[in-house]
């Protein structure tokens, strides 16, 4: 039992692989990178509209709508659709449970496939642009940073190396598979306890494409044209319409996000 429906059209299937501009095939390796380096591309990963929402986990239907009408948002609503999205192209897709700061914290995607056992993420605001296959210990690359899944025992770690830095681990994750109701409980601390992650206590929006990216992190926004400290909703709202298309910032509210955040931070602190 895996406990997780959400359900997807012919035309919503259609729909969502025009917006990351992928042309369906069959469900390899090739078609399975090609959708994954699509979501990172055109689809946000961002705290936005998980701010200005109602503070409890979403519904099937609200991921949906998210994803679909461009909007995206964090692993808990890119990961689950793409689970949904790789079941409906006829791929065999499971939920995994990632340990980041804590245990079944970060929902991650294993997909079965004729050479073996692929790892999937594109929910953590990393651009992990290719899968990897369990086993395979060899870095990939990107203009940001280099990535790599190395074995210990009977987990994995998934670690991290930026320019001129060692490797360090992000999380680790176990590939069994999982019901979806292990991570009840990281969806009512992240939704209703500010502090438990950092998307209740400030701004995360970012995507990636093969040889730059547009990241912003609370105030500090990180572009093509350099790094920039972005004080005020009006400066952030402008920079997103920069760097974002309007699918995205033209429905979003940066403002009650900005208010929710800094009173949040403020009752916090």
């Amino acid at each position: 039992m895996v406990d997780f429906e959400l359900e997807l059209t012919d035309k919503d299937m259609a729909r969502f692989l025009e917006q990351i501009h992928v042309e369906k095939r069959s469900a390899d390796s090739q078609f399975l990178e090609s959708i994954v380096s699509g979501i990172v591309e055109h689809i946000p990963f961002q705290n936005i509209t998980m701010l200005t929402a109602p503070r409890h986990r979403p519904s099937s239907e609200w991921i949906k709508r998210e994803m679909l009408s461009g909007l995206g948002g964090l692993c808990t609503a890119r990961n689950p659709f793409l689970y949904a999205f790789l079941k409906k192209l006829g791929f065999n897709v499971r939920f995994v449970s990632s340990t980041i700061l804590e245990a079944d914290c970060h929902i991650s995607l294993i997909v079965v496939l004729n050479d073996g056992e692929w790892w999937v993420d594109v929910g953590n605001g990393y651009p992990y642009f290719s899968p990897i296959r369990l086993g395979d210990e060899s870095p990939q690359s990107n203009w940001f940073f280099r990535y790599r899944l190395v074995r210990k025992g009977p987990r994995y770690e998934v670690q991290h190396a930026f320019s001129g830095e060692e490797w360090s681990t992000n999380h680790h994750f176990s590939p069994t598979g999982v019901d979806f109701s292990v991570f009840d409980h990281m969806h009512e601390m992240h939704y209703q306890e500010p502090g438990w992650g950092p998307f209740l206590t400030g701004f995360r929006v970012n995507r990636f494409w093969s040889d730059g990216g547009a990241i912003l992190k609370d105030h500090q926004a990180t572009s093509p044209d350099g790094m920039e400290i972005l004080s005020e909703p009006e400066q952030i709202q402008s920079w997103l319409e920069q760097w974002f298309g309007p699918k995205f910032w033209n429905h979003i509210d940066v403002n009650l996000a900005f208010k929710r955040w800094k009173e949040t931070v403020k009752v916090v602190l």
